[in-house]
C-alpha cells in the first residue's frame, strides 16, 4: 500500500503543473544574468533568457521571476506581474 501511495504522489508531483516559476531575490538588477537580449514588453516589464532553458522576468512592482520555459510569452509575463491589457 505504501509503495502505491509513494508511486502516485511521485507521479503527480513530477507533472508539468508543478513546474512553476521561482521568485528571485529582489536585489537582482535588471539585465543581471542574461545570456540573451533584454526585451522590454511594457514599461518597466523586462524579459531575458538566462542560463539553462529559463527566462527571467522583471515586473514593474519589483518582483522578479525565473520561468522554466525559455520561450515565455508576453502574456505570461503580464499575468505573473498582475498587469492588465490596455484596450
Amino acid at each position: 500500500m505504501r509503495c502505491i501511495f509513494l508511486a502516485i504522489s511521485l507521479a503527480l508531483s513530477s507533472s508539468s503543473a508543478f513546474a512553476l516559476q521561482t521568485i528571485v531575490d529582489k536585489g537582482t538588477k535588471v539585465g543581471n544574468g542574461c545570456v540573451g537580449p533584454l526585451v522590454s514588453a511594457a514599461p518597466k516589464l523586462e524579459i531575458c533568457a538566462i542560463v539553462g532553458s529559463k527566462t527571467r522576468i522583471w515586473c514593474p512592482n519589483g518582483q522578479i521571476f525565473d520561468d522554466e520555459n525559455a520561450s515565455s510569452s508576453v502574456f505570461l509575463a503580464r499575468s505573473l506581474c498582475n498587469l492588465t491589457q490596455v484596450p
